[in-house]
């Protein structure tokens, strides 16, 4: 339901094109083809790349009446799907502006009324290596951009609700977890993902003191300190 909710609230902003569809931003032809994406401009063609497994959306992303072309790429590798999102030009000239590696979590855009602009969640790619505990879901921290004209740039400390909003859910989740297969640290550690998501939440969110009781409450393992040094070293 809430991807539901958010796909539709994400309407007004940008068309989703699948696989194997032809469709105009501004001047360009689009031809999205199973894993080829090529550009046209009165019948001749300006650029061509390939992919893994592409989506494309129409989006104006910092509202300025121009619409950019996004790809949404993954990768299956050993079970696991690793995301790429591409970023394309559409005024003049036609060209890759940006690209960002989210790793295991998809991203996605939402609009943010703390700083009046949309925003583009990916996950932590340094965080990765640590969903290899068994959990069907992967777990990451998030990391917010948005597009400033020719780049997107990383707004974490311009937002704050976002991180909470993610960290509710994933302490929901943890609780269950150890509520059904016990508190002790043979569970702490198949959940390493989803308190490391949530300590950087926090620290993303600047609270630091959360962060910690994270640590306290939910890790039953002996070696804590090393566990936050870990997750600090990675930041």
């Amino acid at each position: 339901m809430k991807n539901l909710l958010l796909l539709l609230s994400l309407c007004a902003f940008f068309d989703i094109f699948a696989q194997d569809t032809t469709f105009t931003i501004e001047n360009y032809r689009i031809d999205l083809r199973q894993f080829t994406l090529t550009v046209s401009n009165v019948n001749s063609k300006v650029y061509d790349k390939t992919f893994f497994s592409p989506m494309g959306y129409s989006l104006d992303m910092n509202n300025d009446g121009i619409e950019e072309l996004i790809i949404s790429d993954y990768q299956q590798i050993a079970g696991f799907e690793y995301y790429t999102i591409y970023v394309f030009n559409t005024s003049g000239s036609f060209y890759q502006t940006d690209s960002i590696y989210s790793g295991l979590k998809e991203p996605y855009f939402i609009y943010q009324d703390e700083i009046e602009a949309l925003v583009l969640v990916t996950g932590s790619p340094d965080f990765d290596s640590m969903n290899s505990t068994g959990l069907e879901t992967a777990f990451s921290p998030l990391t917010c951009w948005c597009f400033d004209d020719s780049s997107l740039a990383i707004v974490n400390d311009r937002l704050y609700d976002i991180f909470l909003e993610e960290n509710t859910n994933n302490i929901a989740v943890l609780k269950l977890f150890y509520e059904e297969q016990g508190k002790d640290c043979r569970i702490t550690e198949i959940m390493k993902p989803v308190i490391a998501s949530i300590y950087i939440n926090y620290i993303r969110a600047d609270e630091t003191a959360m962060a910690e009781r994270t640590i306290s409450q939910y890790y039953y393992c002996d070696d804590r300190e090393k566990f936050r040094q870990v997750l600090i070293n990675l930041l």
